[in-house]
């Protein structure tokens, strides 16, 4: 076996013609040679036509043969004897597959000469090499099935894998966690989006070659995700001048009219119109790849140019309707991909590979009014400056027969910004549920710079000892961001009711309307700041891969990962250390014939600090509500006029007793945010599974999958933490400085009110758990995953059943009930009172899904496609606005509560106002409210294939939501809209499936 392991360490090197500095599962050709008289006069070549690469080995004194790592493609095998080929097969590398190639030696006698004969080749079904959970598909096999040309939709094919909130955008969740939890990579190069972990960098699907989608197990090798991981390489060049040309179609003629929902169960003004949405895509890709030196020097290039033009209403929030109509287009020049590999075989044992692409667009905007189903006059427009660069140099060395060393300096750079036409009319929004609510003169929104740049160096080494493959190395980021967020025309307004007896949540105490009627009043939310600030991550690893017989290996690797971050100004936030990350790993071939695997893994996974927290806490932003009451409305620009602070209406104190304070422009220093205690996210993995080749088309699959949070990570906002929020482990003890106010659980005392983001010396004090008042994290997920694959000449498919609970007191870095995207410092935590009645079934919980997707070829040249899923819906919550404690130590300014105030009030001494602590709420737990209903979504596609002139062509139709359902994805979960007052839009739908259209390809390859 050592033998083994030493001779074929020299094929690793083959592994950076993936373009990969972090290494993907190992893709092996695997043998054996029976019945050699003597096995030194023999060995065994494997090469790839295609590019010229090839390796030799001599045969082990048991008869095998292993190459490791080899890039995907088909190749050679040749036993040869001396120089005298003797034997030969094919076989096809995957990715994340190991392949196996059995000869047969047959001696006629002593004196005769030998013959071999091949008595198999073929791809192994099962991979005994890894332990780690997923999927791995090609871009051929994507190409076979209607799939959206996406890495959420590739992802969604996992076991595990569910559709996250529409509020995200296009988002997957994997294995429970939120859809903020995962990482992406192309090439080695990370393009998870790093502001706030929401979607990544993507290059046209002409580029793509292989899809690795882990749902866990991963090596040391991988961090930074508690979800799941995306792992892709791109096309290159070979020893063939290859070209294409692509064009994908989309029109929005051939796509069914969307869903409406309606406010007062149904009766009332539309809350959500998806009726107005269409999408027309016209998408082409001219690709060439080839060598600039035959065997050596390969380029693969390719230039997209896209037109997309979409419209749909937009606007309100929960409370509100939409009230915005949105024309957007890109084309030309304004929307052109490029991107480009280069791959230089310096030797044998050395290669250089050079990747870039450029995703850059401008995308206009126009905006009209909209109000209960009518479009009315353009009002504004934006363009929209999306999209980044990305690059990055890889470099493989065998340096030894035993020593591999990988390295890897890459940076992507995107942008967000937002450019308005009108930086005048404030945004106005309108929350009564009013059949005329009140409007602005513009779209109001935000403004300022907005874009992220991550540079990242990676070095990995590979050392091969007996029966032991050891891995070690180094990983670094540096994620600088630059937010500057202005309120167009200065405020955010917003118009809505109080109850009678109904209480507003000021900082400074409660607000209780005691007019006897309802009051209008508005709230003016003014976030304005920002400036450029940053992290680094570095992470430390050592793994060995211990192959202790030939039936059975084990994986013992090792992690640290230190997370810091600095504000605006270069003050340091925050800084973390992790504990040594344990990755444990076994597989296990109890019949010794390669067609069965046993193998469980055990893992503890980190997540970083998200640049959006940096933003939030220490980039100069202040964001401050407060409430008015107001005796007329701007005529032009909806604005309020006459305002006079709630407090002043209800009581006294003025602006200081009606304003909501969620940030401050002073910058904390480490220790005023962080407490000294506190870690950071992590979340521990357990999974057992079994796989089982039936024959030599199918294979069954079951595993169970069990994670859990170890530490959560969040920030603290109550009286204890102000005027500033600070990162804690929840239902821990913590302790940290404060900086001018010192509240003692019942008065400020000897605050000075002076706060300059300095600690104030000698003010370190710990807080019990139980004087913060926050319970202990939790967010459990168990499922049972089954998965049946067949594959034959003609027909091949997936079925998958996965059961799964999610449950817990909080979703993880987002909030996917009220479509918060604050990664890290969601309201979960914030308060005691928004986390008293949180534990339950969580957002992501959809406890049944089927998945059935696969292709079949009914003649020569035709192929037809599906790709089913059946889910169950999603839990649903009833949000409150109150609270029945009026305890400052419990409830804050702000958050969603499991509360609804009843109006009632018991007998209150003939006084007109009921006193906080008098009044009757109902409790309702997270998600008791019921469940979302079933979804079903059927795709199908056709593509045929035929020649013209020497150039192969194929012609395409995918028809996506084929029987055009429309189940609703997410429902309004806000049954108040402030305390007493319900909400007109409870209960009205969010989003639905996607209508039912469709996309026309062709494409010419020669």
């Amino acid at each position: 076996m050592k033998s083994i392991f030493r001779k074929s360490i020299t094929a690793i090197a083959v592994s950076a013609s993936l373009g990969l500095a972090l290494p993907a599962v190992a893709s092996d050709v695997i043998g054996t040679v029976n019945n050699i008289n003597d096995n030194s006069s023999y060995t065994v070549k494997v090469k790839n036509p295609a590019t010229g690469l090839e390796r030799t080995l001599s045969i082990s004194s048991e008869g095998t043969f292993r190459f490791a790592s080899l890039p995907t493609g088909s190749y050679e095998i040749q036993i040869l004897k001396g120089d005298a080929v003797v034997a030969e097969d094919r076989v096809r590398v995957s990715l994340g597959a190991n392949s196996k190639a059995n000869f047969d030696l047959n001696s006629f006698d002593s004196s005769g000469p030998e013959v071999i004969q091949v008595v198999g080749a073929r791809i192994s079904s099962i991979d005994l090499s890894t332990a780690d959970s997923g999927l791995v598909i090609t871009d051929a096999e994507i190409d076979r099935m209607p799939i959206n040309r996406d890495l959420t939709s590739v992802a969604l094919l996992a076991p595990g894998a569910v559709k996250g909130d529409s509020a995200f955008g296009n988002t997957a969740s994997f294995g429970g966690s939120s859809v903020a939890e995962n990482a992406c990579y192309i090439n080695g190069l990370e393009v998870t989006n790093t502001r706030q972990g929401l979607g990544c960098g993507e290059v046209p699907f002409e580029f793509y070659d292989q899809f690795q989608v882990k749902t866990g197990g991963y090596s040391a090798k991988f961090g930074r995700a508690t979800g799941g991981t995306i792992n892709t390489t791109t096309k290159g060049g070979t020893n063939e001048w290859e070209f294409s040309a692509v064009v994908q179609y989309q029109p929005d003629s051939l796509q069914e009219e969307g869903s409406i929902s309606r406010g007062n169960n149904g009766a009332g003004q539309i809350f959500r119109d998806e009726s107005y949405d269409s999408d027309s895509k016209t998408d082409v890709t001219l690709a060439v790849g080839g060598p600039l030196i035959e065997d050596t020097l390969f380029f693969y290039g390719l230039i997209n140019p896209r037109d997309t033009e979409s419209s749909y209403t937009w606007g309100g929030d929960e409370f509100s309707p939409n009230d915005q109509y949105l024309e957007e287009s890109a084309s030309g020049g304004d929307n052109l991909f490029w991107g480009g590999k280069l791959d230089w075989d310096i030797n044998e044992n050395h290669r250089l590979s050079y990747f870039a692409y450029s995703n850059r667009r401008d995308i206009e905007r126009s905006v009209y009014d909209y109000n209960n189903g009518v479009i009315g006059d353009r009002k504004d427009g934006a363009l929209l400056k999306r999209g980044g660069e990305a690059q990055s140099l890889s470099y493989t060395g065998v340096l030894t027969e035993d020593l591999v060393v990988t390295a890897m300096a890459g940076t992507i750079e995107t942008e967000y910004e937002t450019q308005s036409e009108n930086l005048i009319c404030p945004s106005i929004t309108d929350s009564r549920g009013t059949s005329n609510p009140i409007t602005g003169c513009g779209a109001g929104g935000s403004f300022g710079a907005n874009n992220d740049e991550n540079t990242q160096y990676r070095l990995d080494v590979e050392y091969v000892w007996q029966d032991h493959q050891i891995s070690f190395g180094i990983d670094y980021q540096e994620r600088e961001s630059e937010r500057v967020s202005r309120p167009i025309g200065g405020h955010s307004y917003d118009y809505r009711t109080l109850a009678a007896n109904g209480s507003f949540q000021a900082d400074n105490g409660t607000l209780t309307n005691n007019t006897g009627n309802v009051l209008q009043y508005v709230e003016d939310r003014v976030f304005d700041g920002g400036g450029s600030f940053k992290s680094e991550l570095t992470a430390y690893y050592i793994e060995d891969n211990w192959q202790v017989t030939d039936d059975f290996a084990v994986t013992v690797g090792l992690r640290i990962d230190e997370f810091d971050s600095w504000g605006t100004t270069g003050k340091l936030l925050t800084s973390f250390k992790t504990d040594v990350a344990p990755r444990l790993g076994f597989t296990w071939d109890p019949t010794s014939t390669g067609d069965t695997k046993v193998y469980g893994t055990y893992g503890r996974y980190y997540l970083p600090v998200a640049n959006n927290t940096i933003f939030r806490a220490a980039s100069g932003v202040s964001d401050i509500t407060t409430a008015y009451t107001y005796t007329g409305v701007d005529a032009t620009t909806g604005a309020p006029t006459g305002l006079a602070p709630l407090a002043d209406t209800l009581g006294s104190g003025g602006l200081a007793n009606s304003q909501q304070v969620s940030g401050v422009p002073v910058i904390p220093e480490k220790d005023i945010f962080q407490a000294q205690e506190a870690e950071p996210f992590s979340k521990d993995e357990y999974i057992l599974g079994v796989q089982q080749a039936l024959n030599d088309e199918y294979t069954v699959g079951i595993k169970g999958v069990y994670r859990e949070v170890a530490t959560a990570l969040d920030d603290y906002c109550g009286r204890y933490a102000y005027p500033y929020c600070v990162m804690i482990n929840p239902g821990s003890s913590s302790s940290w400085y404060s900086d001018g106010y010192y509240w003692n659980g019942t008065d400020w005392g000897d605050s000075s009110f002076d706060n300059d983001g300095v600690p104030d010396e000698g003010s370190l004090t710990t807080y019990s758990a139980d004087t913060i008042g926050l319970p202990k994290a939790n967010n459990e997920y168990t499922a049972v995953e089954f998965n049946l694959n067949y594959q034959a000449d003609t027909i091949r498919y997936q079925f998958g059943y996965t059961w799964a609970r999610s449950v817990g007191n909080f979703e993880g870095a987002v909030k996917s009930d009220i479509g918060q995207a604050d990664a890290g410092i969601t309201q979960d935590f914030d308060f005691p009172a928004v986390m008293d009645g949180s534990q339950g079934y969580q957002p992501n919980d959809r406890r049944h899904t089927f998945k059935f997707f696969g292709s079949w070829e009914p003649m020569e040249d035709l192929t037809v496609g599906w790709n089913a899923t059946l889910q169950s819906g999603r839990p649903k919550s009833l949000f409150g606005q109150g609270y029945p404690s009026k305890d400052p130590n419990l409830n804050g300014g702000w958050g969603d509560t499991f509360y609804i105030y009843t109006n009632e009030c018991p007998d209150n001494n003939g006084n007109d106002e009921c006193d906080q602590d008098e009044k009757i709420y109902e409790k309702h737990a997270r998600g008791t409210n019921g469940r979302t209903p079933w979804s079903f979504n059927l795709d199908l596609s056709a593509a045929y294939d035929f020649t013209v002139s020497d150039i192969d062509m194929r012609a395409s139709i995918n028809i996506f939501n084929i029987l055009n359902t429309q189940s609703e994805y997410s429902i309004n979960e806000h049954y108040e809209q402030n305390e007493g007052e319900v909400n007109a839009y409870h209960d009205a739908a969010y989003s639905w499936q996607t209508p039912r259209y469709v996309r026309l390809g062709f494409e010419a390859r020669f």
